[in-house]
């Protein structure tokens, strides 16, 4: 829809509706306390430059430039003031205009768009490292010097504040580019508002002429945020109440009508959800759209807020405005998704989770240590510098008492900082019964909880520090009332939801998928319209001069406190691919066959070649031998066969069968759904794509592996296979690589596997090898005993990092299914006494017979 209104660049736009009411006061005590930092900044800077030698202490610079900065300051305070007055009008008119649709009252959302909440990110930042900069690098001037020919270690403290600015100028840089490559994003919106239990659909707009491999990854969030104290003792946090994600391929992509690219946005709203809601500036409900995506250069990173309102504020239409929390007892009348959310769960692409399966059945979930990276690294750098803090207070003059606190306080710290490293959870769940136990360095107490006396088992959250990421753990609510964190530090929302509905599932209870938030002193229910009976909003708030001096006097009291966000890094969390390991939940109730018959020969020849490829696929993960060898004669001459819901539950299960005759049978079904024959045409097919097109290498290489695995051009293939997941400069590459190799079924190629599990340098293709090693694949038991002694090696050497030493004890636990300690000097003991009775117990099993599900 056209607007003629454009935004103001410079200046963030106001998000708290009703905060303040525009007066004189508000625009002209701004505008004195600008003025008076401009008069502060000219007059010191004078005196450094036109001042008697004598009188002038430390470098004549850096005081002119530190009292510079103040005077463009107060600049910036007296514009900010006029333009801010400014825009309080224009807040209150169109508040006035519009009483009962807050939706009209932001100019952006009056139009149909919603602006990017970054758009002004880059000068923010900018601001920022000019302002730290100054600061920093102005102390280091006039005091380093000193400091450092008196060989005191307290020059390092400038030193580090100036690394600081270097690191915003730099994220300021990042931001720059960000916008100068993606230009002015907006999201406009295909209806005003959104409601609940609608759909929230729009399309972004932004210059985007790059590639986007891995597509568009959106998440769209209902925040709470809460703002408690003020001036010093400000404090921010966020609580996520409902969250869904998804990523839109780059084919869906489009050219947009004014030269730009358009992004497809489309979301189901609960019907429970909670609106908008800006009324109260100490405690909003926010509804933001967040996009990444991964491209070469700068990412694309942006949000947007959008409106999500009932078009009336009535109370019959409003949701229920009580949320539950963990402690609660569950409620039937619940609405879905907000307070009750009965929907399946996916497993997670790159999960922290290590899922396996006992052969007493029992489902076993490992959240190994060091599983939080990019936490345990943020309060490692924390830690460092308040010990650095305590120590230098220790030897300084100050007294004790301020000390000893620092201290006592350092060591809650770095007892965090084991815990985050080194502390691992593990959920055992069968045999009517959950045994947990949250373990440090391996040492933990095993709880045991039988299925009758598990009421609810639900992911929760806490209210985080705005701009931390969010951490779940997982609560088991019993029949006497206690609830137990069975696991915890999860960073994954899609992560717990689905540990937490597997596990209802298998206990047997009603399944609830929705995420549960822990108040402390917090009031239950967010501030809604519904829930004022008159319908009357807050009236506007009057203004005190000293809410603009206090944020002023901190402001200047911390001028290098720079929060340790800044020095968070972006990476991506190692994790094993679940959808190479884990069956997941069937799509239907499994069909049980009586062994096949002459009669059943007959109907299935009547019957399509995919109803035929289906039902002896499944008559075969049966252990039904006459059609495992029906299949095998068909398989070749069966066409057009579809990846259907069904078929893809029978390749998930047959690819995990206890027989390795199925096995092979998954890799034939595979190459029949690709096209792709067993002959040696087909080998050339691959290798000439993969040659000519490295974009389909990976897909090339998976394919290699199927067939050179079912004897089709073995010796002109393993080469290439050994090349790509040695050489190949594309970790994807080298993953798919691996994964054909585990069709092989070779020990030369086992051999490779356990090279690329101890020397690759990409997490995924290390996982990938370690459980095609150890469970996944196409291997005699003897064969993958064959590697326990290099395993067992690989645990007891020093230089192994905690990682790889958890995953080569989870492969000895599969291989050999043992169930011993994670110790090195265990399974070496183990080896010695019983390592030649397990090879042999293994030769003496029938050649087909491998550890699977079934």
């Amino acid at each position: 829809m056209p607007c003629p209104w454009r935004p103001r660049l410079g200046f963030p736009q106001l998000y708290n509706f009703s905060v303040t009411r525009p007066s004189k006061v508000v625009e002209v005590v701004p505008i004195l306390i600008g003025l008076f930092f401009v008069a502060f900044g000219l007059a010191f800077s004078t005196a450094f430059l036109f001042g008697a030698s004598d009188r002038v202490h430390g470098s004549r610079w850096g005081g002119v430039l530190m009292s510079g900065f103040f005077a463009l300051f107060g600049c910036g305070i007296v514009c900010a003031a006029i333009c801010g007055n400014r825009r309080l009008k224009e807040q209150a008119t169109a508040e006035q205009s519009h009483p009962e649709s807050p939706w009209l009252w932001r100019k952006d959302w009056a139009c149909s768009r919603a602006e990017s909440k970054n758009r002004n990110g880059g000068a923010v930042l900018w601001l920022a490292a000019m302002f730290a900069n100054t600061i920093a690098y102005t102390v280091a001037i006039t005091t380093v010097p000193k400091l450092w020919r008196a060989s005191d270690p307290k020059a390092l403290f400038p030193l580090a504040f100036c690394v600081v600015g270097v690191v915003l100028a730099g994220m300021a840089a990042r931001a720059s580019i960000r916008r100068k490559r993606f230009g002015q994003a907006y999201l406009e919106f295909a209806t005003l508002p959104f409601t609940p239990g609608g759909e929230m659909k729009g399309t972004i707009h932004l210059r985007f002429n790059t590639d986007a491999k891995h597509g568009i990854d959106m998440s769209l969030s209902c925040i709470r945020r809460i703002v408690t104290g003020s001036s010093k003792d400000r404090s921010v946090r966020e609580s996520v109440f409902w969250q869904a994600d998804k990523n839109v391929p780059q084919e869906f992509l489009f050219p947009g009508a004014r030269g730009d690219t358009t992004i497809p946005v489309e979301f189901s709203i609960p019907a429970d959800a909670y609106e908008s809601n800006h009324d109260h500036p100490s405690d909003q409900v926010l509804w933001l759209l967040r996009v990444h995506a991964d491209v070469p250069g700068v990412d694309y990173a942006d949000e947007f807020e959008v409106p999500v309102f009932r078009r009336t504020p009535s109370l019959a239409s409003a949701p229920e405005t009580r949320t539950r929390f963990v402690n609660d007892p569950p409620s039937a009348s619940a609405a879905p998704a907000f307070q009750f959310d009965r929907s399946e769960v996916a497993a997670p692409a790159n999960p922290t989770v290590v899922f396996s399966t006992g052969l007493d059945g029992s489902i076993q979930y490992y959240f190994p240590p060091f599983r939080n990276p990019s936490r345990a690294l943020v309060l490692l750098l924390f830690t460092t510098v308040w010990t650095g803090l305590a120590y230098f207070l220790g030897r300084s003059q100050a007294p004790f008492i301020f000390a000893g606190v620092l201290w006592l306080s350092d060591l809650l710290l770095v007892y965090a900082l084991i815990r985050a490293m080194l502390g691992s959870c593990r959920i055992v769940a069968g045999n009517a019964r959950i045994v947990f136990r949250r373990a440090l360095l391996g040492i933990g107490v095993d709880r045991e909880i039988p299925f009758s006396n598990i009421v609810q088992i639900l992911p929760v959250t806490k209210m985080q520090q705005q701009g931390a990421r969010a951490s779940y753990s997982l609560r088991l609510r019993t029949t006497d009332g206690r609830n137990l964190t069975i696991a915890d530090a999860i960073d994954s929302r899609q992560e717990a939801r689905w540990v937490a509905a597997q596990l209802e599932n298998l206990v047997g209870l009603k399944l609830d998928t929705h995420v549960a938030v822990e108040g402390f002193g917090v009031p239950e229910a967010p501030p809604q319209r519904s829930q004022a009976a008159s319908g009357s909003r807050p009236a506007l708030r009057r203004n005190n001069p000293a809410t603009f001096l206090a944020p002023l006097v901190f402001l200047l009291v911390s001028v290098v406190l720079i929060r340790y966000q800044f020095f968070l890094p972006r990476r991506g969390k190692p994790a094993r691919a679940l959808q190479a390991s884990t069956p997941g939940k069937p799509s239907r109730r499994q069909a049980s066959y009586s062994p096949l018959s002459d009669v059943d020969v007959e109907r299935l020849q009547t019957l399509s070649d995919q109803a035929q490829a289906e039902e002896l696929l499944d008559r075969a993960i049966q252990h039904d031998v006459r059609a495992l060898d029906l299949f095998e004669q068909n398989v070749g001459h069966w066409t057009n066969l579809q990846r259907t819901a069904h078929m893809n539950e029978l390749e998930v299960r047959s690819r995990f069968s206890t027989d390795l005759r199925v096995r092979y049978a998954n890799a034939d079904i595979n190459l029949a759904m690709n096209g792709w024959p067993k002959t040696e045409n087909t080998v050339d097919r691959l290798i000439r794509r993969a040659e000519v097109d490295p974009g389909h290498r990976a897909l090339c290489a998976y394919g290699m592996g199927l067939l050179a695995g079912r004897g089709v051009g073995y010796d002109r293939m393993y080469p290439l296979l050994v090349d790509y997941a040695k050489n190949d400069r594309d970790p994807q590459v080298r993953q798919w690589a691996v994964e054909g190799m585990r069709y092989l079924g070779t020990d030369e190629a086992l051999d490779q596997l356990f090279s690329s599990f101890t020397h690759d340098p990409s997490d995924a293709v290390r996982d990938r090898a370690g459980c095609n090693l150890s469970d996944c694949g196409n291997f005699k038991r003897t064969q993958r005993m064959r590697m326990v002694p290099g395993l067992i090696q690989l645990t007891a050497d020093p230089q192994t990092s905690p990682g790889m030493r958890n995953w080569a004890f989870l492969a000895l636990g599969e291989i050999t299914d043992e169930s011993l300690p994670a110790q090195a000097s265990a399974w070496q003991d183990w080896y010695r006494l019983h390592g030649a009775d397990k090879m042999a117990e293994f030769t003496r099993l029938e050649w087909w017979r491998v550890r699977g599900d079934q």
